[in-house]
């Protein structure tokens, strides 16, 4: 099993913006909208060893920048949002990126190249100093939107800002993000999420099945299945089939400290179990949230 775990799946929006307030309505703290070098628009909600990002399209000149052998991140980002939004693309958090890719590899994973960019920024106490990142490109054919990459930061301090982390909703991280698939698309789907995390970390359930990472674990499942964790899934939720994030499933301290800010937007959601299920997947950007009360990490 390599250490890689669930950093951040890309939420991918026609409007950055609106999708912005959006999830400040419901009690994130979002930092200013930033751009990545290869065009697309970014907005963050930051945990600690994960993040919430919504992504955009900001400079389409830029969206052939930083190749990755054949793959071009931005416009991976932007093919896949002309079909729909949601999540085409996630981070996996990585504390050593060539030695998760060397693991990868060798279960028959494929890398399709390797990106290193920074961004300069200023430190608190007024210092100029530079963020530095690895991502691994991780690509399985017939499986697009479950497209991932090995994400190290090499300078986590310039990018974990307490203030930026106590949200008013009390959330602090990911439980798990969801991935629907169809019974004939599992089983690639599983030899695929076992090619990048071990087999290991591979459990059968009554439902699907579940992947343990490094951070949270990967719940997959079918549409008929999903009615347990979420009732009916809107219409309109991956339409087009394809296996794909419909769910990021974030931890929470106290259910109360989230309801208000539901009530407040006039978000559709109900209750499951212990979980609050936000349904709105239009306003959300092509996803379902679901809140559920879970302790910090050390």
């Amino acid at each position: 099993m390599t250490s890689l775990g669930i950093d951040h799946p890309l939420v991918c929006v026609r409007n950055l913006a609106e999708a912005r307030e959006t999830y400040l309505s419901l009690g994130f703290l979002m930092k200013p909208p930033g751009m990545h070098p290869w065009g697309t628009s970014t907005a963050l909600v930051i945990f600690r060893n994960q993040l919430l990002e919504l992504v955009g399209i900001g400079d389409k000149s830029l969206l052939d920048g930083y190749p990755a052998g054949d793959f071009r991140f931005g416009r991976h980002v932007q093919h896949w949002l002309a079909a729909r939004e949601g999540v085409s693309l996630t981070a996996l958090n990585s504390g050593d990126a060539a030695a998760d890719k060397a693991a990868v590899v060798a279960r028959g994973g494929h890398c399709e190249g390797t990106i290193e960019f920074g961004r300069d920024v200023t430190r608190a106490d007024g210092a100029p100093d530079r963020t530095a990142t690895t991502l691994k490109i991780f690509t399985r054919a017939g499986l697009p939107r479950l497209s991932m990459f090995a994400c190290q930061q090499h300078r986590r301090d310039l990018i974990e800002f307490p203030e930026w982390m106590d949200h008013p909703n009390g959330a602090h991280g990911f439980v798990s993000a969801t991935i629907l698939a169809t019974p004939q698309d599992q089983p690639a789907v599983k030899d695929w999420l076992a090619t990048l995390h071990g087999p290991g970390a591979v459990a059968e359930t009554g439902w699907g099945f579940s992947v343990a990472t490094g951070k949270g674990h990967w719940r997959v499942l079918s549409r008929d299945a999903a009615r347990a964790f979420f009732g009916p899934l809107p219409e309109g939720l991956a339409a087009d089939g394809a296996p794909s994030v419909i769910s990021l499933d974030v931890a929470c301290h106290a259910l109360e400290r989230v309801r208000p800010f539901v009530d407040a937007g006039g978000f559709a959601s109900h209750e499951i179990g212990s979980a609050l299920v936000l349904t709105e997947h239009t306003r959300l950007g092509g996803i379902l949230l679901t809140f559920q009360e879970a302790p910090s990490a050390p």
